[in-house]
């Protein structure tokens, strides 16, 4: 065998190493990842295992679309690499026989890279592509491999990331607010409150199914809730992820047991979800890792089979005396030590009769919040507020208001079945 046929050899045997996994199928899979795929067709026309494109083909193409990007994105496969092989690269140690077998492949796989670079032939190469992977020799050392690959971290970007496309994205959480700036619904917060408590410290993650009518602010508290204990990341997929894409989400959160992940499925309707990837994964055949906790997020009730698995946080309609409770929770947070007279029942009126001149679509704590931040910034309003409430008359919020509004919204959303059958348990109660 040649020096060539040698070089071929250890290209295909360090690529498999590094970047396939079997597949049930009895076929190696490369992960989704249009990078890597390049790649592999780069590593195959060097061996002759490829198709007819060429390596002068594959570096003209990587240079085009990744450009300067290309260490980054090499670098950040190979973190995915030494995760899914349980190697945290800020955590590996050298006198560790498994971290020193990778890290000496991960060497090799450089090599062999600049070896395929000076293959190439002198014509046909764009100039910025005959430059690639000329970088790599400054890593050749254990110490700044590790170093370099540990900054490939994705998850050092931020603390919350859509997952779009099987790539997780930065984003920034501007839903995310301090958890005492939450107003009324007492028990739904000490819920929330207590349920990431517990995740975070490690005592249990078992997911949390949430359900409200529209408005109720699932979202917002989830996401602030989440990332109030510090050592959360939080992950905010698309609703099809639940379907299609499981195991490309899971996967990459499942190796980095350095980190707990909350993983929101946000606005989901239960009523059209396949729910067979859930039920194999969370209470079935699997069981999720414990560095991972699923939040299930939606408008309408879970079905049995679904609740079964979780815990159940279900907001009580917001009615004329949640109302008055989330005023009196504001009015508190503002500074005011003691409550003049009638005031809190007066804004809440205030507040209807905002909505019956059609100021607001709807009666949901999204709209009085929106409404309640108007006395934060006009000293007027909060003046006018204060001396009306300290008059004779009382004023108190329509409770016919709320109930119209609520048996509507659930019309529209549940169906008129719903309302009957909601009807007959209050018959019943009575």
């Amino acid at each position: 065998m040649n020096s060539l046929q040698e070089q071929q050899t250890r290209a295909a045997l360090l690529f498999r190493l590094l970047f396939t996994t079997p597949g049930g199928d009895g076929k190696l899979k490369t992960a989704d990842n249009p990078f890597l795929r390049q790649l592999k067709g780069l590593i195959d026309a060097f061996t002759g295992n490829g198709n007819e494109a060429s390596c002068a083909d594959y570096f003209n193409e990587i240079y085009r679309r990744w450009g300067d990007r290309t260490q980054g994105e090499l670098f950040s496969a190979l973190f995915d690499s030494f995760t899914n092989a349980g190697i945290i690269p800020g955590q590996a140690a050298l006198e560790k026989k498994d971290d020193l077998f990778l890290i000496g492949e991960t060497i090799a796989f450089f090599e062999v890279l600049q070896s395929v670079r000076d293959t190439l032939p002198d014509s046909g190469v764009l100039p910025g592509a005959r430059e690639l992977f000329s970088s790599l020799k400054e890593f050749m050392a254990p110490e700044s491999l590790l170093r370099a690959i540990g900054q490939a971290d994705r998850f050092l970007k931020g603390r919350v990331f859509r997952f779009i496309g099987n790539r997780f994205v930065p984003v920034k959480a501007d839903s995310a607010k301090p958890v005492e700036k939450f107003f009324g619904f007492p028990g739904v917060r000490s819920s929330f409150q207590d349920h990431f408590k517990k995740y975070s410290s490690g005592i249990s993650n078992i997911p949390l199914l949430i359900n409200s009518l529209p408005g109720y602010g699932k979202t917002s508290m989830t996401v602030s809730y989440a990332l109030a204990e510090e050592n959360i990341v939080l992950i905010l997929p698309e609703p099809e992820a639940l379907e299609e894409d499981w195991h490309a989400l899971m996967e990459p959160l499942t190796a980095r047991k350095d980190l707990k992940f909350v993983v929101f499925f946000d606005d989901i309707d239960p009523r059209s979800v396949n729910w067979y990837k859930f039920r194999t994964h969370v209470g079935g055949a699997f069981t999720l890792p414990d560095n991972v906790n699923v939040v299930l997020s939606a408008n309408y009730e879970f079905p049995p089979s679904i609740l079964s698995r979780g815990r159940r946080v279900s907001f009580p309609v917001f009615d004329e005396i949640r109302c008055m409770e989330m005023v009196e929770d504001f009015l508190l947070d503002f500074g005011l030590k003691s409550l003049p007279g009638n005031i809190v029942s007066l804004i809440a009126a205030d507040y209807t009769e905002e909505f019956g001149q059609h100021k607001f679509t709807e009666l949901s704590p999204r709209t009085l919040m929106r409404y309640l931040n108007i006395y934060q910034k006009n000293v007027n309003k909060r003046r006018t507020i204060v001396e009306i409430a300290m008059g004779p008359m009382i004023t108190r919020p329509d409770p016919e208001l709320f109930y119209e509004f609520n048996i509507e919204l659930m019309r529209s959303l549940y169906g008129e079945e719903y309302i009957k059958n909601l009807l007959k348990e209050r018959l019943k109660n009575l």
